[in-house]
């Protein structure tokens, strides 16, 4: 735990240590003790001092997006014959972008062995969002489960959306594997403005590497709640699933591939203004007390060496690498 006056929050839970920085809710590091008994891996992006101490959720290991993920196009909406006004949160932007949450201050509930608690409320009657919001952390053995939930706390209904926004190591040797059905073409502003088909450029489903796909930043659709990712030099693998209620993606690779993001949402970007994209993933309109909740789970592990013989990277098996099998 942490101690009194530091930023980081320690909780270990069987093979993994997860670390909490309240201020935004973020997700430090998810350290997992290696089976192999050679020390730990963070399965977040590495967190350095000066991202604990900056009070910038974007510089941790992961943030929640609630009650909107992603972009809101000029912070606002129409709902039910009014207009929603909610803070254009990244200035000189004027949209908002991925909700209230990473501005708030979350507070720790008292752990159980295995499950870790912490939540916010969020109350403006003025944009009517006024709300409780809570990531919990479940452990096992072999992963860990993230789940967002919301819960509607004001007079008249509202639309939400919820997502988790993790950040990975970068690196050469990285390789992502997903399928999706569709994606969109957006603006400058990186908006959303049409459906698209997935083309080569943006097509994961048999694994690329990272490094061939820099600065790209796209949404996707019908996404199968899967995605594989695999550190070949560092010998290990991460799958990621997701709850039906995250049916959508966002994948980003900074331009210095340092660092990617696939982010598990609930809906389109801006989709408050874009009804023809509600068939597509759509916000969840929640009365007085009813609930949106989604999970993400993270399951590492190791790679054994190369199985012999089979050294063409065009070769089937691990996506666009060549052919490994896992170590439990």
């Amino acid at each position: 735990m942490a101690k009194k006056g530091e930023p980081e929050y320690r909780w270990n839970s069987g093979p993994f240590q997860i670390g909490i920085v309240p201020q935004g809710g973020a997700i430090s590091r998810i350290d997992w003790i290696r089976p192999d008994g050679q020390g730990t891996i963070n399965l977040l992006r590495p967190v350095t001092p000066q991202a604990l101490t900056s009070g910038n959720p974007s510089s941790l290991g992961c943030f929640p997006m609630v009650p909107f993920a992603n972009r809101l196009a000029f912070a606002e909406f129409d709902f039910d014959g009014r207009i929603v006004k909610v803070p254009a949160n990244r200035p000189p932007s004027p949209h908002a972008i991925h909700g209230f949450g990473r501005g708030a201050e979350w507070k720790i509930e008292r752990p159980t062995v295995d499950t870790l608690r912490f939540n916010h409320k969020h109350d403006d009657p003025q944009s009517g969002f006024v709300y409780v919001a809570w990531q919990e952390f479940k452990v096992t053995e072999t992963d860990v489960t993230i789940e967002i939930g919301v819960r509607h706390l004001g007079r008249t209904p509202m639309p939400y959306g919820i997502g988790l926004h993790p950040w990975f190591p970068g690196g050469d040797d990285v390789t992502v594997q997903f399928i999706a059905t569709d994606c969109f073409g957006t603006d400058e502003d990186m908006l959303p403005t049409a459906r698209t088909v997935i083309d080569l450029g943006r097509d994961f489903s048999d694994g690329k590497m990272i490094r061939h796909n820099l600065g790209l930043d796209v949404h996707y659709s019908g996404w199968q709640r899967e995605a594989d990712m695999i550190w070949d030099d560092a010998g290990y693998s991460v799958k990621m699933t997701a709850s039906e209620t995250l049916s959508n993606l966002q994948f980003y690779i900074p331009e210095d591939g340092k660092t990617f993001c696939v982010e598990p949402v609930s809906h389109v970007p801006n989709v408050h203004n874009h009804p023809e994209f509600k068939e597509l993933g759509d916000v969840v309109v929640l009365d007085r007390n009813e609930a949106l909740t989604g999970t993400m789970t993270l399951t590492p592990s190791l790679l054994a060496k190369p199985v012999s013989g089979l050294v063409d990277d065009d070769m089937v098996g691990i996506p666009g690498n060549r052919d490994y099998s896992l170590v439990d």
